[in-house]
């Protein structure tokens, strides 16, 4: 393991000039030691140095990894910032932020949230080989080297687990089956059916038929003696060692030290200061001002009864439906092209827009949310709308226009790809990420879509005032079970009454990520309020564009950084 490039005093002495060039040497460093010590990450971003290999879960790996961030924070914070201006100050200032929530949450993330139906371990391994290009023999010899590298991964995670159980850090038994669900659906798919080894049925030509052959053996033997008995393994763990310890509640509040473990998950998640208790309020008079807006839209229909009457009314309503997941693919798609010629209206740089609209795998489909992913920043792999196409039969079309803002453009894919792809930053500000800001501005671009081409008709705007409403639902259940002890069945009432269109399924995932869900409000009404000082300061000066320049130009930010950029560089500024 390569060890800390800057021993904590070297860093210190390094960064005492402050000079530019001492910084931008100290922000290289850092960001080469973070991808060394993540492979996944590395290759999340286009670096594929280290594509053959997982990050190291052994009890050394992981002090390793915690003694660099508690070097590198202390160098940051012994810093003077008298001299440090620009640029320069705001990405000291995010890294010590970042730096700090992440230390303060290492053991939360490493021994409870390991464990997930959305991003749990088992997960990480198909989303990276997912990012993992497939052009040369060294890309596929990549590939097998990560498969026969599974073994170790497992075992060192269930290790963690031990220890997990042995600290009581569990998640409750739904969390714990929705896993060994996946599990048993991963491990009983042969070697032409996982999409572990998708590109080795498809090579490019490039590649001699005769090394495509043994390619495709070497990734079958490896997938057949590697990854399937680890998954076993794993699978069987869970089943007979983890099952059984499992939280008896399912807030996180109830687990030893849980109270102060919400409140620091509340902290790096919303990038804010406010309690679980302001959030809880904020989102009740949130969920009260949209439903309000709900009935007028519902009323514009010459609809009489109540809002809970007329969403009946569209659930039972055969147009509203789809027949088939194709259907909904291409229903996305069609709306994807209708947005992208407007963007000029709202923005004055637009990303190359490379990605496309895709179906969830069926082994994680049913307890896996809508979700997005950036291209590669050397578009070397596409970004991908990855739909949840489950039972389609019961998913509505009134709200797809805000889906497809919220997760493509301009929503995650277009800010993602904008970040990546900012000149004058370092790498290590480029590819940060914190789920209030990229979460706060879909949600946002949600509510751009009359600007940009779409809710043309009552049905979609009541589809983007429900997809909000849903947002500040998941502010009052996620606080009401992690801070107020909240049963399941207490959220599936709340979302009966407030929610009804929404799965169960998105209940057991704010069970087992505390705080995430906080994050898409808390970020759009950040946002909000700065465009609504922006607007009131400059009247007539006031363009939109500029406004969005000016979220957007610093890649992704903590609110609390970000609100203050914004006053200062352009309010202020102007």
């Amino acid at each position: 393991m390569v060890r800390f490039l800057l021993p904590a005093a070297l860093a210190f002495l390094a960064l005492q000039s402050a000079s530019s060039q001492s910084l931008d040497q100290f922000f290289k460093d850092t960001w080469e030691e973070a991808l060394r010590d993540n492979p996944e990450t590395a290759t999340g971003v286009g670096r594929h140095e280290y594509d053959d290999r997982w990050t190291d879960w052994s009890k050394a790996g992981r002090e390793t990894r915690r003694e660099h961030l508690e070097a590198r924070l202390k160098a940051l914070n012994a810093l003077s910032m008298d001299n440090v201006t620009g640029q320069d100050r705001v990405t000291v200032r995010l890294l010590q932020f970042d730096f700090q929530s992440r230390l303060d949450a290492q053991d939360i993330e490493t021994h409870l949230l390991s464990v997930g139906q959305l991003f749990g371990f088992h997960n990480r391994i198909y989303l990276t080989v997912d990012r993992m290009p497939a052009h040369s023999v060294r890309d596929y010899q990549n590939i097998i080297g990560r498969l026969g590298a599974v073994p170790a991964y497992v075992d060192q995670n269930i290790v963690i687990l031990n220890e997990s159980i042995g600290r009581g850090m569990m998640q409750p038994r739904i969390v714990a089956e929705r896993v060994i669900e996946q599990l048993t659906t991963q491990m009983n798919q042969s070697a032409d059916q996982t999409a572990l080894l998708a590109a080795f049925r498809n090579f490019p030509s490039g590649i001699p038929l005769s090394e495509q052959a043994e390619l495709r053996q070497q990734a079958t033997d490896a997938y057949n003696a590697k990854f399937l008995p680890a998954w076993h393994r794993l699978h069987d763990f869970m089943e007979v060692s983890y099952l059984p310890h499992v939280r008896k509640a399912d807030s996180i509040s109830s687990m030893p030290g849980g109270a102060e473990a919400y409140a620091i998950l509340v902290r790096r998640l919303t990038t804010t200061r406010m309690t679980p208790a302001e959030i809880h309020h904020i989102g009740e008079q949130e969920v009260e001002r949209i439903e309000a807006e709900m009935q007028k839209v519902a009323a514009e229909t010459g609809f009489k009864g109540t809002l809970a009457e007329f969403q009946q009314r569209l659930k039972d309503d055969p147009a509203q439906h789809f027949q088939t997941k194709e259907e909904m693919l291409i229903y996305c798609r069609n709306i994807a092209k209708i947005i992208e010629p407007q963007l000029p209206h709202e923005f004055r740089h637009i990303p190359v827009l490379l990605y496309g609209v895709r179906a969830i795998p069926a082994d994680r489909e049913a307890s896996t949310a809508t979700n997005a992913q950036a291209p590669s920043p050397d578009f070397d792999t596409p970004g991908w709308f990855n739909l949840n196409t489950y039972e389609p039969e019961k998913q509505v079309k009134f709200d797809k226009e805000a889906l497809v803002l919220h997760e493509a453009v301009p929503g995650h894919v277009f800010q993602i790809t904008l970040a990546h792809g900012l000149k004058g930053l370092p790498e290590i500000r480029r590819f940060y990420g914190n789920s209030a800001f990229a979460e706060g501005w879909a949600l946002y671009s949600e509510g751009l879509g009359e600007q940009l081409g779409v809710y043309r008709d009552p049905m979609s705007r009541f589809g983007q005032l429900a997809s909000e409403q849903f947002r500040a639902v998941r502010l009052v259940v996620d606080t009401g079970i992690h801070q107020m002890g909240w049963t399941r069945d207490q959220a599936i009432e709340y979302f009966r009454l407030h929610a009804p269109q929404e799965s169960v399924a998105e209940i057991d995932r704010y069970i087992s990520w505390p705080a995430q869900a906080l994050s898409y409000k808390m970020g759009q009404l950040r946002i909000l309020q700065l465009r609504n000082e922006a607007q009131q300061k400059l009247g007539a000066k006031f363009d939109i564009r500029d406004f969005h320049d000016a979220v957007l130009q610093n890649g992704t930010l903590p609110l609390d950084l970000l609100r203050e950029e914004v006053e200062e560089q352009y309010i202020a500024a102007r």
